[in-house]
This record gives C-alpha cells, sequence and structure tokens, in this order.
C-alpha cells in the first residue's frame, strides 16, 4: 500500500509538474508574444515619430516657400503701384503741359485774328480811300 501511495504521489508529482511545465510554455509564449508585439509597436512608433518629423519639415519648407512667394509678391505689387503712380504724374504732367501749349496756341491765334482784322479794317479803309 504504501507503494501504491507513493506511485499514486509520484503519478500527481509528474502531473504537477507537467502543469508547470505547460504553465511555463504559456508564459514564456506570452512573454514571446509581448516581445513580439513590443518590437512591433517601437517601430511602429519609430515610423511616426519619423512621419511626424517629415511633416514638420514640410510644413517648415511650405511656410517659408509661402512667406518667399508673399514678399516677392509684395515687391512686385509695390513696383506696379510705383510705375503706375509714376505714370500717372507723367501723364498728368503731360496733360498740364498740352494744356498751356492749347493756351498758348490759342493766344497766338486770339491774336493773330485781331491783326488780321486790325489789318482788313485798315485794308478796307484804304480801299475806300483809294476808290475816292
Amino acid at each position: 500500500m504504501i507503494d501504491q501511495r507513493i506511485n499514486d504521489s509520484l503519478k500527481e508529482l509528474e502531473q504537477g509538474l507537467k502543469n508547470i511545465d505547460s504553465a511555463r510554455k504559456q508564459v514564456e509564449r506570452t512573454i514571446n508574444s509581448y516581445d513580439g508585439l513590443h518590437n512591433s509597436t517601437s517601430e511602429y512608433v519609430t515610423q511616426l515619430r519619423n512621419l511626424t518629423t517629415k511633416v514638420k519639415e514640410l510644413v517648415a519648407a511650405i511656410g517659408t516657400d509661402y512667406n518667399q512667394k508673399v514678399a516677392a509678391f509684395e515687391k512686385d505689387r509695390k513696383s506696379v503701384i510705383d510705375s503706375a503712380n509714376s505714370a500717372s504724374q507723367k501723364l498728368s504732367e503731360a496733360t498740364d503741359s498740352f494744356r498751356n501749349s492749347l493756351n498758348k496756341v490759342e493766344s497766338r491765334l486770339n491774336y493773330s485774328l485781331a491783326i488780321n482784322f486790325v489789318l482788313a479794317i485798315i485794308l478796307g479803309v484804304v480801299i475806300i480811300y483809294t476808290a475816292k
């Protein structure tokens, strides 16, 4: 009977050891799965970090390009406005000069008309006196 108890105890011990070994293997699989998940997650986080860095670089490049384009546009806009103002000023000056020229021509024409009128009167008087 003692032998039977010893055999039963040994069977129970063997069964317990098998259960412990099974549990140990389950723990190892869990740890290996965790390590694999941890490695995959770490790689994913690294890729996200790299992507975030690239997006920040892209945003910075776009911002720089935008600022350069705005500065160039403002420079061109100022140049166009200055040119338009200069052309407007020159047109105004040319118009004033043309008006002054027309006024001078008008004055000369009025003077010529007055002289021609006086000459016509003198010529008429001369013709009338020479006809008598």
